[in-house]
């Protein structure tokens, strides 16, 4: 009986850990490499502390957004992950709850561009999208590598820019971009239309998605519009020679961001989630494994490590683009694309 007892007491004991570790917290996150990177490298680490399980939820951001809107009155998700673009969109719609300090104590230490609008959520990684282009392609064709938003009109391009549409945000930020640098801007977009249809002209390829690497693999692409760090990632991976350009009018921040669900349920764990992914150790990790420039002011890079990311100075230089503004004149601007630009 007392070894009967003592078993007893000992499953006892390992049933209440694991209930204790039952608490769950629904993470909607983006699937492929970063979903991976994500379970492999960054989230077993918050299990254990918190001793709290995870529920991974692959999707994209404006699928998210979807979601959310679904499911306001009963929420599902504790923590989605947005680009800032559609991100703006959630916290319009109310479906968003306001980050603080008490929940967040890193919140201090992040670069206030990576704040969103009214506490509303929160970058975990700062990216700029410029111009990314194949040294080989370029030097077989005699072609001197591009400094601007407008070389991508250059003839002599022409059937080798590869472009996302304006349904994402390397389409819509190189129309943006070739306004502004054609003096014109979020009011004024004739400029942009102007030279989007000059490099329309030179597009092989009008991309829905934001993955470029088939295109350069393949000897289609040999310039495009990307961020750093996925021109980065692909380049560790494959040890395809690509460069990044920051055009001289100016490269455009892009946040993948954080954001706690308005009455999630269970909001108090997602916050420890997102303190988690803004620690200074986290943010390293970001940094190596997925090419982001830490939004943590405690982080330190040594130079081989921070080379090709946004880090430190880098960060002051880039342009935030107002989403706000963008997305209530992006239906206007879709039509007009699909009328003027892919026809």
């Amino acid at each position: 009986m007392p070894k009967f007892r003592t078993a007893f007491l000992s499953l006892f004991t390992a049933l209440g850990c694991l209930s204790a570790q039952a608490e769950e917290v629904v993470f909607a996150c983006w699937g492929g490499a970063s979903q991976q990177n994500f379970q492999t490298n960054i989230l077993p680490g918050f299990e254990k502390q918190y001793g709290a399980t995870v529920r991974y939820v692959p999707g994209g951001s404006t699928y998210f957004v979807s979601q959310l809107q679904a499911q306001k009155a009963a929420p599902e998700i504790d923590v989605a992950c947005m680009d800032d673009g559609p991100q703006s969109i959630a916290r319009e719609l109310g479906l968003l709850e306001p980050l603080t300090a008490a929940q967040v104590p890193a919140i201090p230490d992040i670069l206030p561009a990576a704040i969103g609008k009214d506490n509303s959520g929160v970058g975990y990684g700062m990216l700029a999208m410029g111009l990314v282009y194949s040294p080989e392609a370029l030097s077989a064709a005699g072609i001197e590598p591009p400094t601007s938003w407008n070389d991508l009109a250059d003839p002599r391009f022409k059937g080798h820019v590869v472009l996302g549409t304006i349904d994402n945000t390397p389409g819509l930020f190189a129309l943006m971009m070739l306004a502004r640098t054609n003096g014109g801007g979020i009011d004024n977009m004739e400029p942009g239309f102007a030279k989007m249809k000059e490099v329309a002209a030179n597009v092989g390829s009008f991309v829905k998605g934001t993955d470029m690497t088939p295109y350069f693999q393949q000897g289609e692409a040999w310039i495009t519009v990307w961020t750093n760090s996925e021109m980065n990632r692909f380049v560790s991976s494959s040890g395809f020679p690509l460069e990044f350009v920051f055009p001289k009018e100016g490269a455009p921040a892009v946040m993948p961001m954080l954001n706690l669900v308005k009455n999630a349920p269970n909001s108090k764990m997602g916050a420890n989630l997102i303190a988690y992914l803004l620690s200074p150790e986290t943010q390293k990790q970001f940094a190596l494994s997925s090419k982001l420039g830490p939004v943590n002011t405690k982080v330190t890079l040594s130079e081989d490590e921070a080379k090709g990311l946004i880090y430190g100075k880098a960060a002051d230089s880039l342009i935030n683009l107002d989403w706000s503004a963008m997305n209530a004149k992006r239906p206007e601007w879709t039509k007009r694309w699909n009328e003027e630009i892919e026809r």
